[in-house]
Order: C-alpha cells, then structure tokens, then sequence
C-alpha cells in the first residue's frame, strides 16, 4: 500500500480534497525526479569538466615542452602505457629517456600525478641494472657461446668477442632481476653486428639467424594504422612477427652504447645532392619540435634513402637509360613521382630525376619487381630478403617523418638494416 494509501485511509477528506493532494503528491514526486536528474547530469559535467581540464593541461604541458601536435598522440598513447604498469615496460624506456631530457621530471607533481607518472618511475628502472665484473662477464660468455643462438651465430662468421665487449662497457647493461636473458640479448647483438660486418650483409643463412631475433618480415605486411601512434600496439605487432622482446630491455644509453660496441652504428656519407629532394609529408613544426633519438634516426634514415636511391638509380641507367622509370616502373606509380616532381619545382628549380620523389614502398616495387630483380639479385639474394629489410624499416620512416616517439626495437631494427642495406650497396663499387 502507498503512502498516500495511507494518508487517505487516516483521514476524512472529501473527494476534491483528495484530488488535491493527489495532484500535489504527484507535483512532489515530478520535483523529486526532476532534481535526482539534476544532480546526476549536474556529477556527469563535473567529471567531464575535470576530465576536459585534464586534457587541457596535458596539451598545455606538451606545448611547453615543444612538442608538435603529431607527437601529442604517440606521447599520450605512453601515458596511457605507463598507467597500466607498475614498473616501466620495454616499449617505454627509450620514449621516457626522450621525455626526460624534455623536462618531463622536472614538472610539478601535481601535473605528474594527474597523467599517472612516478617521478622516479626512470630512476629506480635503471637501478635495476649493473656492470658484471670479470669473472661474471667470462662466465656470460661462455654461456651464451655454448648456446644454440651462440652456436647458430659463430657456424656463420666465427664467435664474436662477448667477454671483451661486455668488459667495455661503461653504462649498466646487465638486468639484475634476469642475468641470463639479459646477458643472452647483449651478447645476440653483439652477434648480429659481427656477422653482418663479415659476411655478405644478404647472405641466406644470416636473414635466417637475424629473423630469429627480428622476427620474420618476408611477407607483404599491411601496417595497421595504430602502430603507429599507439606504442602498445606497435609492441604487439612486433611480438606477432616473433620479434626477440629481451633483446631492447635495458636503459637508453646502454642501449645505444651496446649498438656502438657491435658496429652497428656507422656515420653514413653526406646527401647525395642529385637524387635527394624535399619529403612532401615533412612538416616544419614537426622538425623543430622532435625528440633527439627521433630526430637523429630521422638523420639516419634520410642518408639512407639518399644512397637508396643514388644506387636504384645508377643500376637502372647503366641498364636501361636515363628514361627508365617510362619502361620498368608502374605507371601509377611513375605518374604520383611527376606529380610531386611538379609540385617540387614551383618552389625550385632543381631539376632531379624522378626517383628522388619515390615514397619509401616504392623502393620495394622497384627492386623487387620481376623483371627488375635480375640487377639487383647480387646484392640482395634473395627478394624477400630485400622486402624484409625494407619492412622493418617502414614503421621507423613513418613516426620520424611525423616526429613521434620511437621504441628502441625500432632504434635497433634501423641500425641493422641500415648497415645490411648500406653495405650491399656498397658492393656494387667493388
């Protein structure tokens, strides 16, 4: 029975009256609704209003730090990465050393906690990390030696100096939580910088011992766009292609020095003035507001397609005449380099051969293509060999052109390609 059942019984009032309170009843319930709703749509814009605040300060702070709106996206998709662990995930240690020289731990703590960032969260990730002593580094050694990647490695180009190199060097490397992975990556790389100095760079057995730790690239890939914005994303792409995720695990600058020590870190010649022209897709802003390992990949990569190119160039005129791109390329894809060409030169007078307006999968479509891949079969070996090393490259050649984070998987992915595809062209003067 109601309350107004109740009041009813309880008293004697005449029909009208009770109509009366009925209707008031009903009036004081309507009110009652009316401000629950209120309130509830009243806590719904608080939150959005903090929420939008949240989002307004972020974009605030990364216009202090300089960054470019393109590299908003990557620097929020590891926000959101770090929220979600406690300890700091592979995919972050390179972006975070980038953040870091920006001054992101010197914001105030306030701004930290609200995107969800230990200030010490880099900190007590590096301390976790040592340099073995001697007799520690002979015994990494000599496991990794007696190992089957050790094994694998030495069968191609004889064993690498791990001892040695591990003695050397001077930052913190050896993960103290995992020893035997870690030295096992250290020395893997190590490993890979040997072999491709000392064999040739495109030998079969050697992609096969590479693709054991790089993952398998043979295939045409269709990049999903999340890649590359999303790092979380990208790291699971990667793992999906059988990618080695021990091999990047340990801090930046032992990362990059652990490069350095296996030769796979090479200054690259200057720019070749005549197959070198503007990348339409760069953006100025995006240049100026980069992040230091970004930047200095995008250096790299640059160098590199301007060699590319130069020796696509050189082996398809020697074959066919200057004209060749009419006769051996897609005429879809000789039409898009016309046109930026002339978009080009409203701005310049110079006037470079077509290749020099290539997109970076068109280098791909030239060298592999079927009745082409005769002049480039000595270099490369093998066309999946060739595609495969192009591939690995793609994800780093995009996010550097936009200025956004890249992880240390594609820092290294780029200096084993670089020296591979570097050194096969390097043949062609010999």
């Amino acid at each position: 029975m109601s309350g107004a059942d109740d009041f009813f019984r309880n008293r004697s009032l005449t029909w009208k009256d009770k109509l009366g309170l009925t209707e008031d009843l009903r009036l004081h319930n309507a009110i009652t609704s009316a401000m629950a709703e209120h309130s509830r749509v009243f806590r719904d814009m608080e939150q959005h209003r903090s929420l939008f605040s949240a989002i307004a300060e972020h974009e605030k702070y990364f216009k202090q730090l300089g960054f470019a709106t393109s590299a908003s996206a990557s620097v929020s998709s590891l926000f959101e990465t770090l929220r979600a662990h406690e300890i700091i995930p592979r995919l972050a240690i390179g972006p975070l050393a980038d953040l870091k020289e920006r001054g992101l731990f010197r914001a105030q703590e306030a701004v930290l906690e609200s995107i969800g960032i230990n200030r010490n969260i880099l900190q007590n990730f590096e301390a976790g990390f040592r340099l073995p002593g001697a007799e520690e580094a002979a015994r990494l050694a000599a496991d990794f030696h007696s190992s089957a990647a050790g094994k694998a490695f030495a069968s191609l180009s004889g064993s690498a100096d791990i001892q040695r190199a591990m003695e050397n060097m001077r930052s913190p490397w050896l993960d103290v939580a995992n020893p035997l992975l870690s030295s096992s990556a250290f020395s893997a790389i190590q490993e890979m910088g040997r072999g491709i100095s000392i064999i040739p760079p495109f030998d079969h057995e050697l992609s096969a011992a590479l693709r054991l730790e790089l993952g398998d690239w043979r295939e045409h890939i269709e990049f999903p766009n999340s890649i590359y914005t999303d790092l979380q994303a990208r790291s699971d792409f990667y793992a999906s292609l059988g990618v080695n995720s021990a091999l990047t695990v340990m801090p930046a600058p032992a990362f990059r020095e652990s490069l350095t020590m296996a030769g796979l870190i090479d200054t690259l010649p200057p720019p070749i003035e005549k197959v070198e022209a503007e990348e339409p897709e760069q953006v100025a802003d995006d240049e100026e507001s980069g992040f230091r390992r970004t930047n200095a990949a995008h250096d790299r990569l640059q160098r590199l397609e301007t060699e590319l190119r130069g020796f696509i160039d050189e082996v398809m005129t020697e074959a066919f005449g200057p004209e060749w791109p009419k006769h051996r390329v897609p005429a879809d894809t000789v039409t898009a380099w016309r046109e930026r060409k002339q978009s080009a030169q409203r701005h310049t007078d110079a006037d470079l051969p077509l290749i020099a307006y290539a997109d970076f999968t068109d280098y791909e479509r030239v060298i592999c293509k079927r009745d082409n891949w005769k002049l480039f079969e000595r270099y490369f070996d093998r066309v999946e060999s060739a595609r495969e090393s192009l591939q690995r490259l793609y994800p780093i050649r995009i996010d550097t052109m936009h200025s956004r984070l890249i992880t240390q998987d594609d820092e290294l992915f780029l200096a084993v390609e670089q020296k591979r595809l570097v050194r096969a062209m390097r043949r062609r003067n010999r």
